[in-house]
C-alpha cells in the first residue's frame, strides 16, 4: 500500500513538473535572458575597469580575508565586521578558495537577483491570481529600472538579501514558520538593516486582518528578535570590533547623527526633518519606486511599512546618493514595494473582480516596461548609452592590463580607485592617496596605517585630481621608487630593495 501510494504521488510530481504552466515557461525564460544579459555587463564592467574601490573592492577584499582567516578591509580602514554585520559573506569563501574574485561576485548577485521573480509568482499564485497574471507581476519586477541598476552597482550584500527577503514574506503568507526561518536568518545575515524590516514584517503578520491560533505570537517573536539583533549589531557589534561608533552615521550629522539623535531633532527641528521627507528629491524618489508598478503598491499599505524604516534613512540622509533607484539603498525599499504591488494587485482583482483579472496586470507589465524603456540601465532603454557601461573600445586598456600583471600576488599595494577592484584580493590593498593622506578611511579618517609599509604603486594618472598627482610626485621623487611600467599615464613602481 506504501509503495503504491509512493509510486502515485512520484508519478502526480513528474507529470507536474514535465508539464509547466506556458506561464512558468514563459516567467523562466524571461528570468533567464534577464541574468545572462545582467551577467554578461557586469563581467564587462568589471573587466574593462569601471569597476571602484567602494564597494566593489571593499566586498571582493573581505571575503578574500575571511577565507584565509584575516579580517581588516585595507579598503575601507575596518574590520570586516566592524563595517556592517555582513556574515552571510562566509557563503562566498569556498568559491574565494577555489580563487574566484569579483566577476563571481557579481555574477552571483545578478543570479539571486533575477530569481527573485520566483517568491512574486508564487505570492501571487497564493492569492488566487492566474498564472499568467502571476507572471506578468514577475516580469514587472526584473523590468523595474531599480533592480537593473542594483544590478549595474554591482556587489552589495543588502542587495543579495532581497530574494530571500521575498522568500521570507512567501513563507510567512503561508504560515511556513520552519522555512520561513531559514530564509529570515539567511537575509538578515547580510546586514543589520534587513533587521528593521524583519522587525515590521514580524508585526504584519502578528496584526493582519485574516490571523490563525500563533500568529500573533510568531511575529511578535520575530519582531522581538529581529529589534534586538539590529540592537546587537549597532550597538554593540560594530562598536566593539571597530572601536568606533558606527562609520555610517555621519551620513545623519545634519539630523543629530544617531537615532537617539534623530529624535532629539525630530523634537527641537522638526523643520529639518520633514524639509527633507517633502523635498523634491525624496518626492522623485518615491515616484521612480512606485511608478513602475503603476502606483498599485499604494493599495496595501501595511506590506508597504517593511521599507519603511530603511525608505526613512534614506530621506533624511544628507547624501543625496541615499535617495536615487541608482544605488543599494533602494534595496530594502524595492523589496516592500514589489510585494505590496502583489498584494495590491491580488486585492484588487478580489474586490473588482472581471476583466481586471487581466487587465490590472497587463497594466503594470506595461507601466514597468515604459519605466525600463525611459529610466533602467539595460539595453533596451533609452538610458543604456548614457555612460552607465564602459564603452566597447578604450585605447589605454592594454596599459591598464599590464600594470595589473605587473603587481605580484602576494604585494602590499596602494592603487587609484579604478584599480582596487582588480587587485582586491590579497591582505593589503589601499585606494591612493591613503595611507598616505587618509581619504575616506576608517572612522572619520582615523588610525591611518603606516605608509612605509606599501611595496606597490599602481595609478592611472588620469583618475587623480591635482593634490592627489603632486603627492604622487613628492612619493616618486624620494629616490625609493623604481618605475616598472608608465605607458598611456599609467604608472606602476615598486619600493626599492623590496
Amino acid at each position: 500500500m506504501v509503495s503504491a501510494a509512493v509510486s502515485t504521488a512520484t508519478t502526480r510530481l513528474v507529470r507536474r513538473v514535465g508539464r509547466p504552466h506556458p506561464a512558468t515557461l514563459a516567467l523562466g525564460t524571461a528570468i533567464v535572458v534577464w541574468v545572462v544579459t545582467f551577467a554578461i555587463l557586469v563581467v564587462r564592467r568589471q573587466d574593462r575597469f569601471w569597476s571602484v574601490d567602494f564597494d566593489m573592492g571593499i566586498y571582493d577584499q573581505a571575503v578574500w580575508l575571511l577565507a584565509r582567516g584575516h579580517d581588516f578591509i585595507t579598503v575601507r580602514g575596518l574590520p570586516v565586521f566592524g563595517h556592517h554585520a555582513t556574515f552571510g559573506l562566509f557563503l562566498f569563501v569556498p568559491a574565494s578558495w577555489l580563487g574566484s574574485g569579483p566577476d563571481f561576485l557579481n555574477v552571483a548577485q545578478v543570479t539571486v537577483l533575477g530569481l527573485g521573480s520566483v517568491p512574486l509568482y508564487l505570492l501571487a499564485r497564493h492569492r488566487a491570481l492566474s498564472p499568467w497574471a502571476a507572471a506578468a507581476l514577475g516580469g514587472a519586477y526584473l523590468l523595474h529600472p531599480a533592480l537593473q541598476f542594483l544590478g549595474w552597482e554591482l556587489f552589495h550584500p543588502e542587495t543579495i538579501a532581497i530574494t530571500p527577503l521575498l522568500c521570507a514574506y512567501l513563507c510567512a503568507v503561508r504560515r511556513s514558520w520552519a522555512w520561513f526561518t531559514v530564509w529570515a536568518v539567511l537575509a538578515v545575515s547580510f546586514k543589520e538593516d534587513v533587521a528593521l524590516a524583519l522587525v515590521v514584517l514580524g508585526l504584519v503578520v502578528a496584526f493582519r486582518r485574516h490571523r490563525e491560533p500563533g500568529d500573533r505570537r510568531a511575529g511578535l517573536l520575530v519582531a522581538g528578535l529581529a529589534a534586538l539583533w539590529f540592537l546587537a549589531a549597532t550597538q554593540l557589534l560594530l562598536p566593539t570590533v571597530s572601536g568606533h561608533p558606527a562609520h555610517y552615521e555621519a551620513l545623519y550629522s545634519g539630523v543629530g547623527g544617531s537615532p537617539a539623535g534623530v529624535v532629539e531633532t525630530t523634537l527641537r527641528d522638526p523643520g529639518e526633518i520633514t524639509s527633507r521627507v517633502l523635498s523634491s528629491e525624496s518626492g522623485d524618489f518615491a515616484w521612480r519606486l512606485f511608478a513602475p508598478f503603476g502606483l498599485t503598491a499604494l493599495l496595501a499599505p501595511g506590506v508597504l511599512l517593511i521599507g519603511l524604516p530603511q525608505f526613512g534613512a534614506d530621506v533624511l540622509s544628507d547624501a543625496s546618493w541615499t535617495r536615487s533607484i541608482s544605488f543599494h539603498y533602494v534595496a530594502l525599499p524595492l523589496a516592500a514595494v514589489a510585494l505590496a504591488m502583489v498584494e495590491g494587485v491580488a486585492f484588487l482583482v478580489r474586490r473588482v473582480g472581471g476583466a481586471t483579472r487581466w487587465v490590472l496586470p497587463a497594466f503594470v507589465l506595461a507601466c514597468a516596461m515604459a519605466s525600463t524603456l525611459a529610466w533602467g540601465p539595460s539595453p533596451v532603454s533609452a538610458q543604456y548609452d548614457n555612460r552607465w557601461w564602459p564603452p566597447q573600445t578604450d585605447p589605454r586598456i592594454a596599459a591598464k592590463r599590464a600594470a595589473i600583471d605587473a603587481v605580484p600576488d602576494d604585494a602590499s599595494v596602494s592603487a587609484v580607485y579604478t584599480f582596487v577592484p582588480q587587485l582586491s584580493g590579497r591582505k593589503e590593498i589601499y585606494t591612493f592617496p591613503n595611507p598616505w593622506r587618509a581619504s575616506n578611511w576608517g572612522y572619520r579618517d582615523q588610525d591611518t596605517h603606516d605608509p612605509d609599509g606599501i611595496d606597490w604603486l599602481a595609478i592611472d594618472r588620469i583618475a587623480l585630481g591635482p593634490s592627489d598627482r603632486r603627492l604622487l610626485e613628492r612619493i616618486l621623487a624620494r629616490g625609493d621608487w623604481t618605475v616598472v611600467h608608465d605607458v598611456e599615464d599609467v604608472l606602476v613602481a615598486r619600493r626599492t630593495g623590496r
